[in-house]
């Protein structure tokens, strides 16, 4: 559903949205998110909103509010935000009673005039609809009293919990707190944050609380134990994705009478990451100065003019007075966060930052905490790390010359305006670049031991078997394939520059991934696997020596990492040459095309397994659970004849298999530690074959002989009797793999059908 439609039968007229509904785009699910509140009867007593810096969250509740607003009827919805410039908690829940009386007579009258010119207190009363008069008298002389006071605690309590009182008197609202990362600097006795996340939670009326994603929940604790805000929902709002971006482009750019085309589009977006805040600054800046933007020039100039004294400016400059009031500490700060921004990687101590600025430990970490939350740099303990977004950096470098280097203006605007514009065809390359890549990092992520045939990932042998062959009949081969390699269970994905920074110098980062993960049961040392994964720009076959400088350069992250035991796999879209696929053989490293790449996704994707499991042609599959004990492993073994009977099977065949069940559930009744004394039995009927799978839970105590050994010894481990048992199933199944899971052991056999 578009946003289009989501107001198509609302009013024009905006109350506290500062855009017009029709241009606030790819927004709609959490404005329902937000909307679905509103009734009595849903099943969530509010919503968590975790922003990125600039992504918009406070417009999102302002259209909220108005969406809310305009359905006559329902609850009332309330807006009150935290500034930068409030000084004390009193004053902060003083304004917050206000605005909470404001806007919900406004509402209940239906007259929005209320809710940016609000009325005294004491007007309010009678204002008030009839049905809230007496109620509402009573809390403003309550609230007059207690203000008169010196409890402060008593005074903020009355005010956040006026949602609750007006709620048992029948006005039920729906209270959005934004920028709630504002709290930190209210001096007061008070623990704001705390009081607000205990009203919220155990209050009957819904809270929407929106922060920086760096900072909410923390200000929300209030110095305490984290709070659970259970029955809360979460939104995690970032920049637009960038189909939405180029939208919201467009639409500003038709609503503020700017010329622009898709190469321009493309590149605004580029600029600002998806912000909605920076890309509405940009457009409205251009309308402004009635200049169209046509060319990457135009559009550079723009970017430089705001970056130097427009509206951008004035957000980061605003930021950094807050941090830093001291305008001596301020031109510092500049200094040191632009030095920091030119070293390798960004990062300088911290005990580098207390010297340079000249602070006591109670003033430096505020400061450098506040830098976090923003997402200007990254507090790490021991150092900080500068944010590695382009236009904060510009922003640093262009106010570094300025203020601290005292460089004349034209001259900084010059240069800012060269350099931005060599950049801009980069940026696009890029960008491109980034949209042709195989997103391997994505890939891997899908990683979870599953069985592929061992063609998807040694280009060699695919390119021997299935070089000119159609896609229908290439599918039909990988799964007739029986020499199958299990992938890891991967449990995190990452770019390489995430762990070695230098290969940002010789790729980009979607091109490389590291994945870590198992490639055994139980989650050891000896099972722990790195998959190390580039994808190399060639236009035919990569050839032997680029291979081997991408083998090196793998390897090298490896070693640098301290990765243990790490796999290569190399990715060209055409595939490698001979001498290439010879090299990768003797470095035992794992090669794709994008072709194997295409197929291999496609297996591993969500939509497929689905398929798999459920489709016309899914093989039959049948479950069973025995108990452990009293010969019920005959009972195993009679259901499995009558299963391999359907394939038909031999009878030499169907005893073999009826021998290796029954010592298979032997084995699982005498040495497993299992607390439901269970075996747990899947039978898998395929066209070909028959695949048993037993287990069972509780863990196997190695013994101090082979503790922390892997491989088939291991496997066969703790007494003879079990090996025997193993060794005997293995003469018996063409198939055996027996493999530790999270809680228990898992024996798979498998018995092809000879025709």
């Amino acid at each position: 559903m578009s946003t289009d439609n989501l107001f198509k039968a609302a009013p024009a007229k905006r109350i506290l949205g500062r855009i017009a509904p029709e241009n606030f785009i790819g927004r709609s699910e959490a404005l329902r998110e937000i909307a679905a509140l509103a009734p009595s009867t849903s099943p969530r007593r509010g919503l968590l909103v975790h922003a990125a810096p600039a992504a918009g969250a406070s417009e999102l509740l302002r259209q909220a509010y108005d969406k809310l607003f305009r359905q006559r009827g329902g609850a009332s919805p309330i807006y009150f935000a935290f500034t930068r410039h409030e000084q004390t908690i009193a004053a902060a829940a003083r304004r917050f009673l206000h605005t909470f009386l404001s806007q919900l007579v406004a509402h209940r009258r239906g007259d929005h005039s209320f809710v940016n010119a609000p009325p005294a207190l004491r007007d309010l009363i009678d204002l008030a609809d009839p049905s809230d008069y007496e109620w509402v008298e009573r809390l403003v002389l309550t609230y007059e009293r207690a203000r008169d006071g010196s409890d402060e605690l008593a005074l903020v309590r009355l005010c956040f919990s006026a949602p609750v009182l007006a709620a048992a008197r029948g006005a039920r609202t729906v209270v959005m707190l934004d920028e709630i990362q504002n709290i930190e600097k209210l001096r007061g006795e008070v623990e704001l944050g705390n009081e607000i996340a205990q009203v919220s939670m155990h209050g009957d009326v819904p809270f929407v609380l929106c922060g920086l994603r760096r900072g909410l929940l923390d200000e929300l604790s209030g110095g305490n134990a984290p709070h659970r805000f259970d029955g809360f929902g979460t939104i995690h709002l970032e920049g637009l994705n960038e189909a939405d971006a180029r939208t919201l482009v467009e639409r500003l750019a038709f609503t503020e009478r700017v010329a622009i085309n898709d190469e321009t589009r493309d590149l605004v977006v580029q600029l600002f990451g998806g912000s909605p805040f920076y890309i509405a600054s940009f457009m409205y800046a251009a309308h402004r100065d009635q200049i169209s933007l046509t060319s990457f020039l135009e559009c550079q100039r723009v970017y430089v003019d705001e970056l130097l004294g427009g509206r951008i400016n004035r957000r980061f400059n605003s930021i950094l007075e807050e941090i830093t009031p001291s305008h001596t500490t301020r031109r510092a700060l500049v200094r040191l966060l632009h030095e920091a921004a030119t070293n390798a990687g960004g990062k300088s101590p911290v005990e580098a930052w207390r010297r340079r600025l000249e602070l006591e430990p109670d003033e430096l970490y505020p400061l450098m905490f506040a830098l976090h939350v923003r997402e200007l740099a990254s507090f790490n303990a021991t150092f900080m790390e500068i944010g590695a977004e382009s236009l904060w950096r510009d922003y640093l470098r262009a106010s570094y010359r300025l203020q601290v280097a005292v460089e004349p203006r034209a001259l900084v605007v010059a240069d800012t305006l060269v350099e931005t514009l060599k950049r801009a065809p980069q940026t696009m390359a890029r960008h491109y670049r980034r949209a042709a890549a195989l997103n391997l990092r994505e890939l891997l992520a899908r990683f979870d031991a599953q069985r592929v045939a061992a063609s998807l990932l040694h280009y060699d042998r695919f390119s021997r078997i299935y070089r000119g062959v159609e896609s229908e009949e290439i599918e039909i081969g990988l799964d007739a394939e029986t020499d199958l390699i299990r992938l890891p269970q991967v449990v995190h994905a990452a770019s390489c520059a995430s762990f070695h920074p230098p290969m940002l110098l010789v790729g980009d980062e979607e091109r490389c991934a590291v994945a870590h993960g198992f490639d055994a049961m139980p989650y050891t040392d000896a099972n722990e696997i790195v998959w190390l994964t580039a994808e190399i720009d060639s236009k035919l076959e990569a050839g032997r020596a680029v291979t081997e400088v991408w083998c090196e350069r793998l390897t090298q992250v490896g070693h640098s990492c301290g990765f243990k035991r790490f796999k290569l796999w190399l990715v060209a879209p055409e595939g490698f040459s001979a001498e290439a696929s010879e090299l990768l053989s003797e470095r035992d490293a794992f090669s794709s095309s994008r072709k194997q790449l295409e197929l291999l996704t496609a297996r591993l994707s969500p939509e497929a397994t689905e398929v798999g499991a459920t489709g016309a042609d899914a093989p039959d599959e049948f479950e069973m659970v025995i108990p452990m004990g009293s010969d019920t492993e005959l009972i195993a073994a009679h259901t499995v004849e009558q299963i391999a009977r359907r394939l038909d099977f031999p009878a030499e065949a169907i005893n073999q298999i009826k021998t290796a069940l029954i010592e298979a559930c032997i084995n699982a009744a005498e040495h497993s530690l299992s607390p439901d004394r269970k075996i747990y039995q899947r039978f898998r009927l395929e066209s070909d074959k028959l695949v048993v799978t037993v287990s069972s839970r509780g863990l196997i105590v190695p013994s101090p002989t082979n503790a922390g050994t892997n491989g088939s010894d291991a496997r066969e481990e703790n007494n003879g009797r079990r090996g025997w048992g193993l060794k005997l199933i293995r003469t018996l199944m063409d198939e055996v793999e027996f493999e530790r899971v999270d809680d228990g052991t898992r024996l798979r056999m498998t018995k092809y059908l000879r025709r």
